[in-house]
Order: C-alpha cells, then sequence, then structure tokens
C-alpha cells in the first residue's frame, strides 16, 4: 500500500513537473536553436567577444587610476547592433549612485571620468556617452553580423580608500584595483543587452574575452 502511495505521488510530481511553464524568452530561444531545454547551449548558440588592451597607471599617493584601454569588439549575433552598452563598475562609487552597499561619505568620488573616445579611429563625442551609474551607453553605426568594432577611451578615477566591494587600498602601500576599465557589458540571445546596474550586492557576469595588459 505505501508502495503505492508512493508511486502515485511520483507520478503527480512528475506531471506537474511536465506542466511547468516556460517564460516565452526561453521558448523563443528553443526554437531558434540557441538554447537547449535540456539547459545545454543549442545547435546555433552563439557568445559575442572582444580583444582587451591595456595601459593603467595608478599613483599610490593620490590614489588616482589613470588608463587607456583599446577594444577590438566582434559581433557574432545574428542581429544588427546599433548602440554599446558598457559597464563602469568604479562607479559604484560616484556621488549620486543608487546602491545597495553601505559607502562612507570620504569614499564617494566623482566616478569614471572619460577624457577621449576613439570608434573605428574616428574621434567619438565625450557628449554621446551616456553614463548612468555603472552603466555606459551610445549609438553607433550599424555593426552587422560577423563585423567587428575598434574602440578606445582614455579615463581615470579616484580609487576608494576604504568600503572595500572588490577594490580599494586594503593598507598602507597596498592597493586592490579590480574591474579598473570601461568593459563591453553582454549581449545575448535572451536578454539582448545586459542594462542592470552594478550596485555592490549581486554578482555580475561577463562575455569570455582575451586582455593584454601593462
Amino acid at each position: 500500500m505505501k508502495f503505492k502511495i508512493l508511486s502515485l505521488f511520483l507520478l503527480i510530481s512528475i506531471a506537474a513537473q511536465a506542466q511547468l511553464p516556460v517564460a516565452p524568452v526561453f521558448q523563443q530561444a528553443f526554437q531558434k536553436g540557441t538554447r537547449d531545454i535540456s539547459g545545454a547551449p543549442g545547435s546555433k548558440y552563439w557568445q559575442n567577444t572582444a580583444d582587451y588592451d591595456l595601459k593603467i597607471n595608478f599613483n599610490p599617493i593620490t590614489r588616482e587610476v589613470k588608463g587607456t584601454v583599446e577594444i577590438n569588439y566582434v559581433n557574432n549575433s545574428p542581429d544588427v547592433l546599433n548602440e554599446l552598452w558598457f559597464k563602469l563598475y568604479p562607479n559604484l562609487y560616484q556621488k549620486g549612485v543608487a546602491r545597495k552597499a553601505r559607502i562612507k561619505d570620504a569614499d564617494l568620488c566623482d566616478g569614471v571620468q572619460i577624457t577621449n573616445a576613439q570608434f573605428n579611429n574616428q574621434p567619438k563625442e565625450i557628449a554621446s556617452l551616456i553614463i548612468e551609474g555603472t552603466n555606459m551607453h551610445t549609438a553607433i553605426e550599424p555593426l552587422a553580423p560577423g563585423k567587428s568594432l575598434k574602440l578606445k577611451f582614455e579615463y581615470h578615477y579616484i580609487l576608494n580608500k576604504g568600503s572595500h566591494m572588490r577594490t580599494g587600498q586594503v593598507d598602507e602601500g597596498a592597493h586592490f584595483i579590480a574591474y579598473s576599465f570601461p568593459r563591453v557589458a553582454v549581449y545575448d540571445d535572451i536578454d539582448g543587452w545586459n542594462k542592470i546596474p552594478y550596485s555592490g550586492s549581486e554578482e555580475f557576469y561577463n562575455d569570455f574575452c582575451n586582455f593584454k595588459a601593462a
């Protein structure tokens, strides 16, 4: 009798799981073949990527991080991209930014300052770079599938002394400088651009890329 009752519960459980709703975005991904219902990548899965060339200087007296990043971004998606989104993680410490982490007033700063930008070796108006907290976005000339775009940014910001959230001065003469450069956000088949801001309490994710640093 117990065996029959247990079997009945198992059948009901399996039937209930089989009827769980699937979000439309995932249904579309299954149909397009970019994702598989098993959780594995589909036969038409893709991921954008980039090559980063970083040149970063740090002044331990002023705690100024100053750098240049050159990016070769490749659009492996089947979509034409008309805009780019970036992550400016140090802007967690920017004055006025919404955050879930506790930051001391002494550690607040003006955030990442972009002083020069080039797209495909052509000057890019700084005013066209829309910075909203830890996100930055801008319109671009249509980037077709399989094509790449060369980007260059010169920037600087002040590293936090306290209020450590993955980065900052950890001791006299010891500093942890992390996520210290503008990085292209993830564009994928589920959400499009990742526009979720970093507020200090959540994990974040990036494309698989290649890096060269000096």
